[in-house]
């Protein structure tokens, strides 16, 4: 199968070479035509041997997919294409992943925690302008200790990419691609940098970010399509009791909280409208939802007096308790007796 040619933005590096760290490998580079996707998230799930923090990468004509997972739950997941690096929604990670099956290859391997923020950390924040000199790792090194710089660096040597946690100017910590047994972050860095016959002169590349204390849990598609359902259901029985009004008046409300609860442009709309899954954390996603079903309620509340719990239990009835598993009726001034 012929490789890709796309290179990482801004670099010469082919998306196709980089090589991230692992701990373990456990499924070793293979093409996606020979991967069931789906059967590979069940067992990380619901397995005993797969419920390990780990990073599936899905190398694709154009772009390299990743999708992270947390003690084996699909929790988030980013894109690197030529044009960028970006934060991506589970199920847009996961159409892309689909979209190439005899051109992509993927590969899962097993990683500390600290690792997979420190990856998403790199396509999530923009890089930091430390005017950092990659001829050499020396005059990197040498620039973050005078700086006394805190934060995250990313090296990457032909496209071998290692990730530094640095402390006033100092390493910390780090994990890195291709590290061999018992061998020394210090020294593992100097050889990967180092020239060698194969690679007389290495491309290095040095990214300072800010780095993340953990990597974030996203809203995962199944609660999404939960509080789409929801809204659905709540306008159009608000329709039933006010016809002409209860919809128009649902999407008036959303419209108005956009701006303050970015997630409320992925819901609403005719029933089964597509739009795209927001990037967003669990909280955030229950807060944004929560703020348009009392704006919603209480302005039907006020044309028909104590409508809103009755509509409340209705268009909540079936999802009651996954909404009441991430705090959403702890969120509203109503309390519904089930």
């Amino acid at each position: 199968m012929r490789a890709s040619s796309a290179t990482l933005s801004a670099t010469p590096v082919r998306l196709w070479d980089l090589v991230f760290p692992r701990s373990e490998a456990r499924l070793v580079r293979t093409r996606a035509a020979y991967v069931h996707l789906d059967n590979l998230i069940s067992f990380s799930k619901r397995d005993r041997d797969g419920r390990e923090d780990a990073y599936l990468a899905i190398y694709l004509p154009d772009e390299l997919a990743l999708l992270f997972f947390l003690g084996g739950e699909l929790v988030n997941a980013a894109l690197l294409t030529p044009v960028g690096r970006f934060p991506a929604s589970i199920s847009e990670a996961m159409r892309h992943a689909r979209a190439e099956p005899e051109r992509g290859e993927m590969a899962f391997h097993t990683a500390p925690a600290e690792q997979l923020a420190a990856m998403y950390a790199t396509c999530a924040q923009a890089p930091l302008d430390l005017g950092l000199d990659a001829s050499t790792p020396e005059s990197v090194f040498k620039a973050l200790y005078e700086r006394r710089w805190t934060g995250l660096l990313e090296l990457i040597a032909n496209g071998r990419v290692n990730y530094l946690r640095v402390r006033e100017g100092r390493f910390a910590a780090g994990h890195f691609a291709d590290r061999l047994p018992d061998e020394a972050p210090l020294a593992c860095v100097t050889r990967l940098l180092a020239p060698s016959e194969a690679e007389p002169r290495p491309v290095l590349l040095a990214r300072a970010y800010p780095g993340l204390e953990a990597l974030p849990m996203q809203a995962p598609p199944a609660m999404v399509a939960m509080f789409r359902r929801f809204v659905w259901d709540l306008a159009e029985s608000a329709e039933r009791e006010l016809p002409g009004d209860g919809i128009q008046r649902a999407e008036r409300v959303r419209m108005r909280l956009v701006g303050t609860h970015d997630v409320l442009r992925s819901v609403g709309g005719p029933r089964g409208a597509e739009s795209a899954d927001p990037i967003a954390e669990p909280p955030a996603l229950a807060d944004g939802l929560a703020a348009w079903t009392r704006e919603f309620l209480g302005e039907l509340d006020v044309v028909r007096p104590e409508i809103a719990v009755r509509l409340l239990a209705e268009a909540a009835r079936e999802h009651r308790f996954a909404l009441n598993a991430v705090g959403f009726f702890e969120r509203l001034p109503w309390r519904v007796q089930w």
